[in-house]
């Protein structure tokens, strides 16, 4: 409906001109004058050659038509105005050989030209300028009714201009009118002189092109002089950007240059990477919104995608007359679009995206700026990939494709950094695969390898784009969540699961029941410092879920701190570890299973004396290599503690009387054989004093377990052994 408007208007106004120059036939012996073919060939050159005139362009044309209009009358004037611009559109490539139907507006603007020039002579006659001869329009009194035929010439113009955008609902901002309005201003302000030029001359008008030729040259001059600023422009954003390889602040300058040589309404950029091209920059949000953020293939239909496959310039100078539009869903807002492809060794790496508010809004000399830009940019945007390739390479793990610890370490500064600024929640997630030796010693390091590598790749797509897996070190790994708590656990628990379900294959190997234990903290509920909470990550893994059962998530909570789980001086478990491992694992086996259980006491006696007699570190040396003949003698399985000062508890699951007082007798002997050196030529020996408590046989309730430990303790001790002595 809206064309149908446009098109009745076009012809209305098109019909209205046809009209007013019928009036031609009564003025014949106007263009028997011997000017009439030098001042017709002179209107046809000046619109032909035109000039910059700020961000637009503009002819001398109005200058000839303005000093025709005074020295022969409108019928002259308008046929001028209409064979110049129609001559001009016959000459252009793009409406002829293009857009057959861009000829109608031609024909259009021909006409409102010379409806124009008949409006600027209702003026000129309505202020008395007919009646005065030319001579005395020549005084600087006179001269001033210039300008009110030029305003109105002007006025017209964009009316007719105006109304015709109006009918066709062509979208188009307020910047835009005054763009407009002001560009066609300057050309007006610089034509008008023209025209008294010609009043000056009007005895030698055959002789006219003597005054117009240097001005034409100097329109070519400026149209010459505004090329070599543009590309004067390029140059310095290609320089610019030769040593700076953060693409993001490449895009934006791309962007930002394109805008500037277009005077385009929006720009985007977008790159190739794959077989997919997406739009990685663009300078208007509600474009950007309007984007396929997942990108588009090269065999889907689009000028976007013809750009890139064809590596050639496309121009949609109408949109409403071109299928190929399909990156903007909202035609409305844009009516003509210039698509650039950007190359690097006869190679499209990207596609420039210009889009204007107007038809024909994109000249040809702007085209040629931009492909001259994409062209220089097109080698830069690919070597930075180049150089991002390379760096992402030194923060990756050769063995599974994931980020390094390097990298880790950096991301988790920033993103603790931005969490702190923006009141967010940070989860730090340690993962570890569970009895990763067997894999090795049972399939070879080879299958090994690549469990450890899928477990990583698992890993990676239950994550996938909301946080950072790394490989942390050895068989573990590490993952930074920009979520809560709440949230971490959920995800976190999703992926133990991912793990354990996945089935492992390589060269003929089948691997299944690989499960990891995995250790979650949070920032802001377990700690505000980056290392602390990797720290606390990493206890919760390990003493959490490795030393409680395996294959689970554990939260980090006080209880997993280091220091209450290893004893410093000797590297014995502690007592709280050995608690902790006893309740909730070897009870529970033993409730569920049946299977007993064994609690070794072992109490050096007198050992205040080396103390005493040698000092404190040579007692701590003495407890460190008892601590060591402990470990010696511990088979897998067993858990040995130092309880407090000369005092070792050790757990040992499956046992019974028998067997537990054979290990006893084994440490004991071990122990009270071996030569202490405490100083050169100086050895002591040290003797044993130690029990052997089996539960459920022995002790059937979990409470009274463990009040009998301190208990049997303080029998075995030397000052409860006298004290039982003397009484």
């Amino acid at each position: 409906m809206n064309q149908s408007k446009d098109k009745v208007y076009i012809y209305a106004i098109i019909l209205i001109a046809c009209y007013y120059l019928s009036g031609v036939y009564h003025h014949l012996d106007s263009y028997t004058h011997i000017s009439i073919i030098p001042l017709f060939l002179l209107g046809i050159l000046v619109e032909i050659i035109q000039i910059p005139i700020g961000n637009a362009y503009g002819t001398l044309t109005f200058g000839v038509v303005l000093g025709t209009l005074i020295l022969d009358g409108p019928y002259v004037a308008a046929p001028l105005a209409a064979v110049s611009v129609l001559f001009q559109a016959f000459l252009n490539n793009k409406i002829l050989k293009k857009h057959q139907k861009g000829m109608l507006v031609a024909y259009f603007n021909a006409a409102q030209y010379s409806l124009c020039v008949f409006a600027a002579y209702g003026v000129f006659t309505w202020l008395g300028g007919r009646d005065v001869p030319v001579s005395e329009l020549l005084s600087t009194v006179r001269l001033l009714i210039l300008l009110p035929v030029a305003l109105t010439y002007m006025v017209m113009n964009h009316l007719f201009v105006y109304t015709l955008f109006y009918l066709r609902d062509d979208t188009m901002l307020a910047s835009n009118y005054r763009e407009l309005f002001i560009s066609d201003a300057m050309n007006y302000v610089i034509c008008t002189p023209f025209a008294v030029f010609m009043l000056v001359f009007s005895n030698y008008l055959p002789f006219i092109f003597l005054t117009f030729l240097p001005l034409m040259l100097f329109g070519q001059v400026m149209k010459l002089y505004q090329k070599i600023s543009r590309l004067n422009e390029v140059h310095q954003v290609s320089a610019q950007l030769q040593s700076e390889f953060d693409l993001d602040k490449i895009y934006n300058s791309i962007v930002e240059a394109a805008g500037k040589l277009t005077n385009c309404a929006a720009g985007v950029l977008w790159v190739l990477k794959g077989d997919r091209i997406f739009p990685v920059c663009s300078s208007d949000e509600a474009v950007a919104a309007q984007l396929p953020q997942e990108g588009m293939t090269l065999d889907q239909t689009g000028i976007v995608v013809n750009c890139v496959n064809n590596k050639r310039v496309e121009l949609v100078d109408d949109v409403w007359k071109d299928r190929r539009v399909k990156s903007i869903k909202g035609k409305a807002h844009f009516e003509s679009v210039l698509v650039v492809p950007l190359l690097s060794r006869d190679k499209v790496v990207g596609v420039i995206t210009c889009y204007g508010t107007r038809p024909y809004v994109f000249s040809k000399e702007q085209t040629e700026w931009v492909t001259v830009l994409a062209t220089q940019v097109g080698v830069i945007i690919e070597n930075a990939h180049l150089y991002q390739e390379l760096q992402e390479a030194t923060l990756r793990d050769p063995g599974t494709g994931l980020y390094n610890y390097r990298y880790f370490y950096q991301e988790l500064k920033n993103r603790m950094e931005m969490a702190k600024s923006k009141n967010n929640s940070l989860s730090i997630v340690i993962i570890d695969i569970d009895h990763f030796k067997k894999y090795n010693d049972t399939y070879g390091h080879v299958v090994g390898d690549e469990v450890l590598r899928q477990t990583g790749q698992v890993i990676q797509k239950t994550v996938g784009t909301r946080g950072v897996v790394a490989r942390y070190g050895g068989e573990e790994f590490a993952v930074l969540l920009d979520e809560s708590l709440e949230d971490a656990k959920q995800s976190v628990e999703h992926l133990r699961r991912a793990v354990a379900h996945n089935k492992f294959e390589y060269q003929g190997y089948v691997v299944q029941g690989v499960t990891v234990s995995v250790g979650l903290a949070t920032y802001p509920d377990h700690d505000q410092d980056e290392k602390e909470l990797l720290e606390k990550a990493d206890q919760a893994m390990y003493w959490g879920a490795k030393q409680r059962g395996r294959n689970k998530v554990a939260v980090y909570t006080p209880d997993f701190d280091a220091h209450l789980f290893v004893d410093q001086l000797t590297g014995l478990y502690t007592y709280h570890y050995l608690h902790m491992k006893m309740m909730d694992e070897f009870t529970s086996l033993s409730k569920e299973g049946g299977v007993q259980f064994g609690l070794i006491f072992f109490n050096v006696i007198e050992f205040d004396n080396i103390n005493r007699t040698f000092g404190f570190e040579v007692g701590n040396h003495v407890l460190r290599e008892i601590s060591v003949l402990i470990k010696q003698n511990v088979r897998h399985g067993e858990i040995a503690s130092r309880y407090g000062g000369d005092e070792f508890l050790l757990l040992v699951p499956s046992v019974d009387r028998i067997e537990a007082d054979r290990i006893r007798e084994r440490i004991v002997k071990a122990i009270t054989s071996h030569p202490f050196r405490v100083r050169d030529h100086v050895i002591v020996r040290v003797m044993m004093r130690s029990d052997v408590l089996i539960y459920p046989d022995e002790v059937a309730e979990e409470p009274q377990l463990i009040s009998m430990i301190p208990e049997t303790f303080l029998h075995l001790s030397t000052e409860w052994i006298e004290k039982k002595s003397n009484v």
